[in-house]
C-alpha cells in the first residue's frame, strides 16, 4: 500500500465533531452617519530640542555609530521644522495662538 493511501484513509475531517464553531459577522456600519462635534484645537507646541531623546539613547550599536546618530539627529530636526511649519501655516501652532 502507498504512503498516499494511508494518509487518505484518515476520515476525521468529516466528522461533525472537528467543525470549527461558527463565527458571527460583526454588525454592518453606516459610514454615512454624522460622526458628531469635533474636538476643540489644542495649539501644537514645537519642542525647543527635538533630538534629546534620539541622542539619550547614544550612538547606534554599528561601525561609524556617532555619524550615523548625526544623520537620525539631523532627520528628527528636519522633520520637526517641517511639522512646526505646517502648524504654522494652519494656524494651530502654539506660537501663533497669541497673536
Amino acid at each position: 500500500m502507498s504512503r498516499g493511501a494511508r494518509r487518505n484513509n484518515n476520515n476525521n475531517h468529516n466528522n461533525s465533531n472537528n467543525r470549527r464553531p461558527q463565527q458571527r459577522r460583526p454588525a454592518p456600519i453606516d459610514v454615512w452617519s454624522n460622526p458628531g462635534a469635533l474636538p476643540e484645537i489644542e495649539p501644537i507646541a514645537v519642542a525647543p530640542e527635538v533630538g534629546a531623546v534620539l541622542r539619550s539613547l547614544g550612538d547606534p550599536p554599528m561601525v561609524n555609530g556617532s555619524v550615523a546618530a548625526k544623520y537620525f539627529t539631523d532627520v528628527v530636526e528636519r522633520a520637526a521644522a517641517i511639522a512646526a511649519a505646517l502648524a504654522l501655516s494652519a494656524d494651530v501652532s502654539a506660537d501663533s495662538a497669541g497673536d
